[in-house]
Order: C-alpha cells, then sequence, then structure tokens
C-alpha cells in the first residue's frame, strides 16, 4: 500500500469492509436504533385554545347576567326602555367583538368583492366602539331608573367589574390566576367599601347628633383600612 492509495472504508462495526451507513434517524430528529419504529409527534396542546374560549363565553354571561339582574323588574318608562335597549345591543355587541377577535383584517381591500368588504366593516365597526364601557354605563342608568334597592345595585356593581375584568382576561390572553393574586388587596378594598356604602345607603338620614359623628368615623376608618390595602408594600 502506498502513500496515494487511500484506506480501505470501515464497515458500521469498525472492520474493514462494505462502507459504513449512517444511523438511521428517528422522526423527532434523535439517532434511532435499526429496526425500531419512529417516534410519534405530540399532540398540540388545547388547553390555550380551551381557556380563551372559556374567558369569552364568561364575559359574555357576566354581561347578560348584568343586564338581566338590573332590569328586573321590567320598567316601561321611556328612558328605561332606552337604557335596556342599549346595554342589549352593547352587550351582544361586545361578545361579538370577542368571538371575532382573532379574525385577521386586510389591509388592501379595494379588490375584495362587496360582500367581503361589508363583512370587514362590520368587523371594523366592533372594534371600533367602547362596547362594554357602554354597556356598563346603559346598566347603571337603567339601574337608577328603579328605586332605591342598597344590596342590589351593591351586587350589580360586583357583577360589573367581574364583566371588566373578564373582558380584559379574554382580551389580552392573561392568566386569571396571577393576575387576581396581584390585585388581591386592591379587590379586597373595593368590596368591603362597596358593603360599607350599601349598608350605609339603608341607614335612614338622621339629625345632626351623635348617630351622625359615629357614622363619619365609621366612614373615616373604613377609607383608612382601604388605602392601607391598596397602597403597596
Amino acid at each position: 500500500m502506498t502513500a496515494d492509495t487511500p484506506p480501505p472504508a470501515m464497515a458500521q462495526n469498525g472492520a474493514p469492509g462494505q462502507p459504513g451507513q449512517p444511523a438511521p434517524m428517528a422522526q423527532n430528529g434523535a439517532p434511532g436504533r435499526p429496526g425500531q419504529p419512529p417516534t410519534p409527534a405530540a399532540p398540540r396542546p388545547r388547553t390555550a385554545v380551551a381557556a380563551a374560549v372559556g374567558s369569552r363565553l364568561a364575559a359574555l354571561l357576566l354581561g347578560v347576567a348584568c343586564v338581566v339582574w338590573t332590569a328586573t323588574p321590567l320598567l316601561h318608562t321611556g328612558l328605561a326602555q332606552t337604557a335596556l335597549v342599549i346595554a342589549i345591543i352593547a352587550v351582544i355587541a361586545g361578545g361579538l367583538r370577542l368571538a371575532f377577535a382573532d379574525i385577521p383584517q386586510p389591509e388592501d381591500q379595494f379588490y375584495l368583492p362587496g360582500y367581503l368588504r361589508a363583512w370587514l366593516m362590520f368587523l371594523a365597526l366592533l372594534r371600533t366602539l367602547a362596547w362594554e364601557e357602554t354597556a356598563v354605563a346603559a346598566t347603571l342608568w337603567l339601574e337608577v331608573q328603579h328605586s332605591i334597592r342598597p344590596w342590589h345595585t351593591a351586587a350589580l356593581g360586583a357583577a360589573l367589574f367581574g364583566y371588566l375584568l373578564a373582558t380584559h382576561i379574554a382580551e389580552s390572553g392573561a392568566d386569571a390566576g396571577p393576575l387576581l393574586r396581584g390585585h388581591a388587596r386592591l379587590l379586597v378594598a373595593g368590596a368591603c367599601l362597596l358593603a360599607l356604602g350599601a349598608g350605609f345607603a339603608m341607614i335612614p338620614a338622621s339629625a345632626p347628633g351623635a348617630g351622625s359623628a359615629v357614622l363619619r368615623v365609621l366612614a373615616a376608618i373604613a377609607v383608612i383600612a382601604a388605602a392601607v390595602l391598596v397602597l403597596p408594600e
């Protein structure tokens, strides 16, 4: 064997003979063994899809519950019926906006057919107006048309807050657990002040005296406690 002669090819086991063959590769890119079936690909998780659908459905159901809660008993005055119609339209439009949030909107719409341009204009209308804020304002105006009912109004306030919070979670895709834990003190302070306001609304107005002074002291204590809960450490 001279210096210019190439060395003989080595087999896969290192002995001279047939040229070595590369080791077979598995489906996931890792080297496999001869005769071993390829590793199947992992299925795509659907947890994120289920969470997105659940948050959007929760926002819609909370909005419907708020409208039904404040519309009972049904009033037949002009302002009440107008507020009820606006609240229903705003809640439905807000639910549709969340449902169609993942549909892209192309920039160039000149060469699209007429029905597609009408559909895109409808989507743009859904995404432009503040439907949830309109629903909250109409629902509160409808509640004002009823007689004084403090605890009913307090429950409505909590439900409206939940409606806006669920809408925010559905829009941003944030995890509800860390978001609520991060604002736990603020939520507790708001709930305490809401209950305190409802309780004070049930107390009839009294003449100036010891009772009014006690109420002012209790209100001041509640505000201080709420500020302590809200302020960062």
